[in-house]
């Protein structure tokens, strides 16, 4: 019957949505800023180190920890990582209907379209409860800030810290920086976006947040915003067991009632470890990172062996060059699957390898590393966006310019946003709102005319020349194309 009235629902709404309609992606990645990052090596608050790892771990992964994908009829979240267990919340703005799936259970719940989010806390003489519904949002004149190559502009909800939460020493103010052009976007215990006229592109408060790192129209697919047909209704959330999961290789995490401990089991019931750690991850290969209470990081092996033992600060996996990143004494450094040291633990952070070369930071600076630990660029520059093996591409007060690796130096003059265009010598370029594409030299390639730019991809770019238009493909000469169709 559930699986009738679903049905019903999301066809009425798909009657009056066609695929032409614009369909919007948006992937979110967990920032912190410069500060907050330098006072977690000093910080004595665990979870404010737990907070930078996290942001050092997910750096330069390439997969977002939130995706989102909306237009005026339908909203997509899937968050990964973040705290919490794989979710994907679905919404329709026409109906207001709303349910959260979980891939790992092949299950769903109906839900709600978003909460206000509640803190609640004890007072000397009463129970505080504060809920973002009572607050209300700023929107700041005369400020903007271009994120993921769009202008985006400011709104803040400021409340007292007493009011919120007694342990904190300044006030709180939540910034939400949005772009107007596209739809609004909500979920979860974000219900206050709902009053935002755009899409928040960055959440955050204290130096740490969730930041676009890209935006881009794809074409409208009806399934994203369906139930799979194998997923169950589940009435309540909380009949749900979230530590039978699967790991890899047949196995599964589960969680002892009385200990709380995880251990592993195949897919016949069979214990192959007994429970003993706080986490467990998905294998990687035949190797997967585990904590024990202690939060302290090791490595087991399928058979449910400690290949590396838990006494590590952060650990994380690279199986293709197989290395192992780890930290100790606050400090990040690289050994190979022996514990051989491939490069010491003297960096604040070491991103994973891209093209043989990886982003370090060094004092507040970032510089690029290769894998013999061999300096290729020192730490001299407040942020590096992207690079490939001849440059890199840097944010210096909210400018974007092209460097040149071998002589450091700019090669361009500073524009609103650049972005490698996977071409040798193009680079997408935003300039007075428009989009274009220079070589790495700073030249003109092609004309600053277009509302949108992708990079090439197999020597075709994606443009739109308005708002309304449809998108257009492009050569790298500027040349349009027609893409020819797939089966």
């Amino acid at each position: 019957m559930y699986r009738s009235i679903l049905a019903l629902l999301f066809s009425f709404s798909f009657l009056t949505v066609f695929a032409q309609e614009k369909l919007f992606k948006i992937d979110y990645k967990l920032a912190l800023s410069s500060e907050t990052l330098t006072q977690a090596d000093t910080a004595e608050d665990s979870s404010l180190a737990l907070l930078a790892a996290m942001a050092a771990a997910f750096g330069e992964d390439d997969t977002p920890q939130v995706e989102a994908w909306i237009n005026q009829n339908f909203i997509r979240v899937e968050t990964q990582g973040i705290m919490q267990n794989n979710q994907i919340q679905i919404t329709n703005r026409n109906t207001n209907d709303s349910y959260t799936l979980y891939p790992s259970m092949q299950a769903y719940t109906k839900t709600i379209d978003a909460t206000d989010k509640v803190n609640i806390h004890e007072t000397e003489d009463d129970m505080v409860v504060i809920s973002t519904a009572d607050l209300p949002i700023r929107f700041v004149a005369d400020t903007s800030k271009t994120i993921a190559g769009l202008p985006c502009k400011l709104a803040v909800l400021e409340f007292d810290s007493d009011e919120f939460d007694a342990s904190l020493t300044q006030d709180t103010r939540l910034e939400i920086w949005y772009n107007e052009t596209l739809p609004s976007l909500y979920w979860g215990e974000y219900a206050y976006l709902k009053n935002i006229p755009g899409a928040a592109l960055y959440i955050g408060a204290f130096g740490i947040g969730i930041e676009a790192s890209a935006v881009h129209e794809v074409d409208f697919d009806s399934s994203l915003f369906e139930i799979p047909e194998d997923y169950t209704l589940q009435e309540d959330i909380y009949a749900l067991s979230f530590f039978d999961m699967p790991l890899g290789h047949d196995l599964y995490a589960f969680q002892d009632s009385t200990s709380h401990l995880i251990g592993i089991r195949d897919d016949n019931q069979q214990v192959i470890m007994a429970p003993k750690y706080a986490s467990i991850n998905e294998f990687v290969g035949t190797h997967a990172i585990v904590t024990n209470s202690d939060f302290q990081y090791g490595i087991i092996d399928t058979n449910g062996q400690e290949v590396i033992p838990c006494t590590w600060e952060y650990l994380a996996l690279d199986p293709e060059l197989e290395i192992i990143f780890f930290s100790t004494d606050g400090k990040t450094g690289v050994m190979d699957y022996n514990q051989q040291i491939v490069i010491p633990a003297q960096y604040d952070h070491i991103s994973f390898f891209s093209k043989g070369l990886a982003l370090f930071s060094e004092d507040g600076k970032t510089g690029l590393i290769d894998l013999n630990g061999t300096i290729v660029l020192p730490a001299n520059f407040e942020s590096i966006m992207e690079y490939d093996e001849s440059h890199i591409i840097i944010m210096e007060n909210e400018r974007y310019y092209v460097v040149d690796i071998q002589s450091q130096q700019k090669t361009t003059a500073g524009h609103d946003y650049l972005l490698l265009a996977n071409e040798d010598d193009l680079v997408v370029a935003l300039q007075d709102n428009k989009y274009g594409y220079i070589t790495k030299d700073g030249k003109i390639a092609i004309p600053f005319k277009y509302e949108y730019a992708t990079p090439f991809y197999d020597g075709i770019a994606a443009i739109n020349e308005t708002d309304d238009e449809d998108v257009l493909y492009i050569n790298t000469k500027g040349e349009y194309v027609q893409m020819k169709e797939t089966e």
